[in-house]
């Protein structure tokens, strides 16, 4: 198999055509020109660049696709090589006899045991063009700006200068750190000389958008590498962004930190948090850190004080163990509802896990505050029954517990709030417990208390 042959146009003919050791002529490129050579490099840099005399290069022909029939004895070059590894080159011969669109060809300078069968589609004419001479050309040095240098080096970043000014090429010399600009006239040199400095100007323009353009490049192919990994969205109420952003931004830095969090992105106009992770659970998991929300629990009205506690001891400690921002209790007037409204709602702010928290805490112990108001009607219920046969009942000891232990229970103790009101109000002149829970239990709530 032979490489395609690219024939060189009027319109682009910045190569030339080098002869070898061998006879064969090789495509090229002219790189400077000497006294008495020319620097040239070969296609596919498969030899280093070398100067060669003017007589061993010459301009290949224009226009050889498309030549006619070929006759016997018609003098043509062979595109070919001697071995395999070896690059093609043009190659002098003599047509023998034509067969179709095959040819019995006989290489100039071999004997007939080199003699092959060749296709139309690697022959032409014979190259008559004659060898370059000195002045045949005209050349130019062009210093080029420190920051243009690397992106000189490629050739292919002057093809606007070579075509408007009409040399024949443009080439940065690494030793001379300048454009060599070679020519077959004069002015065409001028021209180009004219055109450099916008050329460096449109050169750095280049540059610039060639960087913005790897840039955005790269930021798609990261951000389609993290669209097309986990991703959680979801939107936070507008007056609890403050808490899930954290001060100075402090509980969103922590979540981007988490490990396999890729990105999170905020959009602040509608409040919605984007989440890109390398997995589901660390997606997860940052949203659970970042979810701030409102919920509510609805207390039985009569167990208000002993839900909140003395001084607000028991809720408080609800607040803490489960890691709530805040439990508001809504008043009557804040709800709009009625007096004979039979619960209160307690309204918890904070992530899904810390409602869920306090939900688990604070249902525990309304339920054990309705327990104990069960067995205390029932106590009360067989003491009146006793009371009807003339019997009188005798606590066991530490019934209610002394006062001294009730400062060690937690919000469990249905004991710790109101056992006093409960044994018929004030001694010695102080207020009862009783008294101190009913501010809480105010059947209208016109007030209302915040716990954090």
């Amino acid at each position: 198999m032979f490489p395609t042959i690219h024939y060189v146009s009027k319109m682009e003919n910045p190569t030339v055509e080098i002869c070898g050791v061998n006879g064969a002529y090789y495509k090229g490129f002219l790189r400077d020109i000497h006294d008495e050579e020319v620097t040239v490099a070969f296609e596919n840099d498969w030899t280093p660049p070398r100067q060669v005399l003017f007589s061993n290069v010459r301009m290949p022909p224009e226009g050889t696709d498309d030549f006619g029939e070929l006759q016997a004895n018609d003098e043509v070059e062979v595109y070919s090589r001697s071995c395999e590894g070896e690059p093609c080159g043009w190659w002098s011969a003599k047509v023998q006899d034509a067969k179709g669109e095959f040819y019995v060809i006989e290489y100039v300078g071999w004997d007939n045991t080199y003699n092959e069968i060749v296709q139309k589609d690697r022959l032409r004419p014979k190259n008559r063009n004659p060898p370059l001479t000195n002045d045949a050309f005209t050349k130019a040095t062009i210093s080029v700006p420190q920051d243009l240098r690397t992106y000189s080096q490629n050739d292919q970043h002057h093809r606007e200068l070579v075509k408007s000014s009409g040399v024949m090429s443009v080439h940065y010399d690494d030793k001379t750190e300048s454009l060599i600009v070679i020519g077959k006239a004069a002015q065409s040199v001028k021209k180009a000389e004219l055109l450099s400095e916008m050329h460096f100007r449109s050169l750095r323009t280049k540059i610039m958008l060639v960087q913005r353009t790897e840039e955005a490049a790269l930021q798609l192919e990261v951000t389609k590498q993290q669209t097309e990994s986990c991703m959680e969205e979801f939107v936070v109420s507008e007056d609890l962004m403050g808490l899930a952003i954290g001060a100075h931004g402090s509980n969103i830095t922590d979540a981007r930190n988490m490990p396999g969090v890729k990105r999170i992105d905020l959009d602040e106009h509608t409040c919605t948090f984007r989440i890109y992770g390398d997995t589901e659970e660390a997606v997860q998991v940052a949203r659970a850190k970042l979810e701030f929300i409102e919920d509510k629990f609805e207390v039985p009205r009569d167990l208000i004080g002993k839900v909140i506690g003395r001084n607000g001891r028991v809720i408080q400690e609800i607040v803490d163990k489960s890691g709530v921002v805040r439990i508001k209790i809504e008043g009557d007037n804040e709800r709009g509802s009625t007096d004979n409204c039979s619960t209160v709602p307690f309204l918890f702010v904070g992530t899904k896990e810390n409602i869920s928290n306090a939900k688990v805490l604070l249902e525990y112990h309304v339920s054990h505050l309705k327990e104990v108001e069960q067995i205390r009607l029932e106590k009360l219920q067989i003491d009146e029954q006793l009371r009807s046969l003339g019997a009188v009942y005798i606590p066991g000891p530490y019934f209610p517990p002394p006062r001294e232990r009730k400062g060690d229970r937690g919000y469990g103790s249905d004991f710790s709030e109101d056992s006093t009101s409960s044994r018929g109000g004030n001694r010695g002149g102080r207020r009862g417990r009783g008294s101190r829970g009913g501010r809480y239990n105010n059947d209208r709530y016109g007030m209302h208390k915040i716990f954090t």
